[in-house]
Parts: structure tokens; sequence; C-alpha cells
């Protein structure tokens, strides 16, 4: 009998570190990475032949016939860059040098397409003149659809052989301030993500502007509401788009571009705002004038 209680007394003393061994923790979950996007980032662009284009980017080109244009469109998720090459004076041509994605505030991100008029080879032979006058085409994907497209213009500057004359050295009593200021469109109403409805007020500053300018206003689609030519006085623009309010609050955009030579848009800025619907119990504003 004894024997047996001490049997039994050696397996409760083997079971009992058994019984209180530590539980295994959880391993801990993966915290999710944050992803910082860029406000402005470059964009990978392909350049096709006119002849290997969707059919519906080649209508296009072919709508704005003997005209020097710039304009964009979108084929099964792919966007499309369509730049004429007609009209160009002599011994110049055209080329797409960057695409920019620019996102500002609200999550709504527009693109900048930079193009440069260059000096073209003089020495080209007869079979590259063909080519010369077809569309750039230019196509590019991004993660959600495109809600405003700009071009910026760059010409090709001439170098001079001119000797630079010595700089004359100033004391510092004899420094001059620099007092130059920056040159092109600046939007200065509405502020981005103002909230519009039926009309909206427009301002801004133009410096150095070759062309006339003109204000817009766009829905979600990219489809224009309102648009009208302004004055420049002192450096300054305004003007008032009335427009059609949307059934349902959307996503817009207010642009400010110069109409140049030949009806090229250039030095477009934009800026988001959010459209609201008009009530039932207010009219609705006139088109714009």
């Amino acid at each position: 009998m004894r024997s047996i209680l001490r049997g039994l007394c050696l397996v409760l003393i083997l079971l009992i570190p058994l019984g209180c061994a530590p539980a295994k923790k959880p391993e801990p979950k993966p915290e999710p990475k944050t992803i910082v996007v860029p406000d402005v980032s470059r964009i990978t662009f392909e350049t096709l032949d006119f002849d290997k284009a969707p059919e519906i980017v080649k209508a296009l080109a072919k709508n704005h016939q003997e005209k020097h244009f710039a304009t964009w469109t979108a084929v099964n998720g792919t966007n499309y860059v369509v730049v004429s090459r007609q009209k160009l004076p002599t011994g110049k041509d055209i080329e797409i040098t960057e695409i920019e994605r620019r996102i500002p505030a609200n999550d709504f991100d527009w693109v900048n397409v930079k193009l440069n008029y260059r000096n073209s080879l003089l020495e080209e032979k007869d079979s590259n003149k063909d080519e010369q006058t077809e569309p750039i085409v230019a196509s590019f994907t991004l993660d959600r659809p495109v809600k405003a497209l700009g071009f910026e213009i760059e010409r090709e500057k001439v170098q001079e052989r001119i000797p630079a004359a010595p700089s004359p050295q100033l004391t510092p009593q004899q420094a001059v301030p620099n007092k130059t200021m920056e040159k092109g469109l600046k939007l200065d109403i509405p502020s981005p993500g103002e909230q519009v409805k039926g009309s909206i007020n427009v301002s801004g500053t133009a410096i150095g502007i070759d062309g006339s300018i003109r204000i817009r206003i766009k829905d979600s689609s990219g489809l224009t509401l309102s648009e009208k030519p302004v004055q420049i006085n002192g450096n300054k623009f305004s003007g008032v788009l009335n427009f059609s309010s949307p059934a349902n609050a959307e996503k817009g955009t207010v642009e400010a571009f110069v109409n140049g030579e030949g009806g090229v848009e250039k030095d477009i800025v934009s800026v988001p705002v959010t459209i609201l619907p008009t009530t039932t119990n207010e009219p609705e504003p006139l088109g714009a004038p």
C-alpha cells in the first residue's frame, strides 16, 4: 500500500511543472505601413507611332486637322496626350519632355504635360518630312482617373556668343535688393476645396503673359460648365463664372490659362473645388455670358 502511495506522489510531482508552464503569447499583428505620396511626381509615358494609336485618338486628331493644338483623352483606362505638329514655324519642332502628377488638397490630383519647342535639324531627308507632320501621341496610366490636365510650354533658347561684361563690384551699402517678380499665372480666388453653387468669383495675378487670359470651371468628368475671357488690370485679373449646378455634389476644377498663338492653351493653373447642387427653392442662374 505504501509503495502505491509513493508512486502516486511521484506522478503528481512530475505533473506539477507541466500544469504551471506559462501560456504562449500570441504574435503581435504587423502594423499597417504608411505610404507617403509626393506632391509632385514624374509619370512614365510612352511615345507611340500615330498609325498604332487607338481609332478614337486618330479621330480626335482628325477633327483638328490643319490646326496646331494639344489635347488628351482616355481609352480603356489608358490616357493619351495628342500634340499637333501642324503650322509650326519654319525650322521648329515640338516634343513632350516630361509628364508630372500633382496632388493638392482633398485627394484631387491633376497632370501637367511639359512641351518644348525646339530647333529641328536642317539636314533632314525627304522620307522623314511626312513623319514630322504627324501628331505626337504619348500614353500613360494612373491608379485613378485624371481629373484635370494642363500643358506647360517651353521654348528652346538660342545661345548668343556675346562676351559678358565684367560686373561691377558693389559695396554692402551699394547692394540693390532683388525685385524680380515671378512670371506666370496665379489663382488667388477660389481657395482649394471651396464649395461653390451657381456662380463663382475668380481672381488672380498675371505677370509677363503673352496672350489673352481665359477662366473656366469643369465638373468631375472634365466637362466645361462655363468659360469666359478676362482683362488684365495692373497684373490683376478677375471675373464671375455663372453655371448650372449638378443634381448632386461633386468635385470640380477652376482653371485660368493663356490662349496663345494658334489657340494653344498654355500656363494653365487649376484649383479644386466642390460643386454643390442648387436647392429647389432657388432659380437656376443663366448660362455664362
